[in-house]
């Protein structure tokens, strides 16, 4: 009778035992569902490589992209993400007697081509709505095939559709 008295009894440690261990994950699935509804897993970047995009000034975009903006330009939008790769967009609107200055200054190597849409939506570094190359008709483009000393590739596109001016999209990208 001493014996299965202390069978039983170490059969309630047993249940005892497992009970508590499974009362142990359930509260532990619990918190990690509470930490996921917490933490949105899309957002979060542990080790976060790419700065968000922000405003850039018409400073930034000459020394990111290399270009010497001419006198009567107006900068539309600029944007630009830093981290592993440094890119930036810029749409900037130039007098058209300024154009040819402003390529021969930023000693691209290539020269413009006539109908070359080297620009386009996913160039839009920023987002937002003002960057639009895809409504220009006449056009002209450069695409770099060698980069900058310092590594940096650019691409524009010329909107060649108003008389006096021509508006810009450039893109840089550098890393």
């Amino acid at each position: 009778m001493i014996e299965t008295a202390a069978r039983k009894a170490r059969k309630r440690r047993r249940n005892s035992a497992f009970v508590l261990a499974c009362i142990s994950l359930v509260l532990s699935l619990i918190a990690c569902g509470v930490a996921g509804l917490v933490f949105d897993i899309d957002e979060l970047d542990a080790l976060p490589v790419q700065s968000g995009p922000q405003v850039a000034s018409a400073a930034q975009v000459e020394a990111v992209a290399h270009v010497t903006l001419p006198p009567g330009a107006v900068l539309l939008s600029a944007a630009y993400s830093n981290g592993l790769e440094t890119l930036l967009s810029a749409k900037i609107r130039i007098p058209r007697t300024a154009l040819d200055a402003f390529i021969a200054e930023a000693e691209f190597t290539a020269a413009p081509e006539p109908g070359v849409r080297a620009v386009d939506a996913k160039h839009n570094v920023g987002g937002g709505s003002l960057w639009d190359p895809e409504t220009a008709r006449t056009v002209s483009g450069i695409v770099e095939e060698q980069p900058t000393a310092d590594g940096t590739r650019r691409s524009v596109l010329f909107n060649l559709d108003a008389p006096d001016v021509v508006t810009v999209y450039l893109y840089a990208s550098r890393g």
